[in-house]
């Protein structure tokens, strides 16, 4: 049996950000969108909610632009985040201004303990990801995580 984990990120209502500039700041800060080989995995141009990620090789410059046409056109923003300190990582969904969810489904942390229980590691994640919209100046209102087994 898979388990799903994700975190919801509510901001306040009026905050304003560029989709770029907040991933310039996640990477700043010790994450990756770029995995070891250069490929980047993103929701395309034009996908609708199909989520259909793709993974390409591509330059900082590509995707920013991808991300910022995506932007400007309303819809869902997504790219693969990768912990530069682990195996660990996320998918970031960018669904509005002020409201961004992380599909914790790379290496997902877990909380060691005893017997069947396998729970996520909430706390670790959001030690990591809480920082960065602080830094950009970003007020979150509300958090809320989640695990289905």
């Amino acid at each position: 049996m898979s388990i799903s984990a994700w975190i919801d990120i509510h901001l306040s209502s009026s905050a304003n950000f560029s989709a770029t500039d907040l991933i310039r700041q996640f990477a700043k800060e010790g994450w990756d969108y770029a995995d070891h080989n250069g490929e980047v995995t993103f929701l395309p141009l034009g996908d609708g909610d199909n989520f259909n990620w793709q993974s390409e090789v591509m330059d900082s410059a590509h995707i920013m632009n991808i991300i910022e046409m995506k932007q400007a056109q309303g819809e869902i923003v997504g790219i693969q985040l990768l912990r530069r300190d682990s195996e660990i990582g996320c998918d970031m969904l960018m669904f509005n201004t002020n409201q961004i969810g992380f599909n914790l489904s790379i290496a997902r942390k877990s909380i060691e303990t005893q017997g069947d229980i396998d729970m996520t590691d909430f706390s670790w994640y959001l030690e990591r990801i809480l920082p960065v919209f602080k830094n950009a100046g970003l007020r979150v209102e509300r958090v809320q995580c989640e695990q289905l087994d």
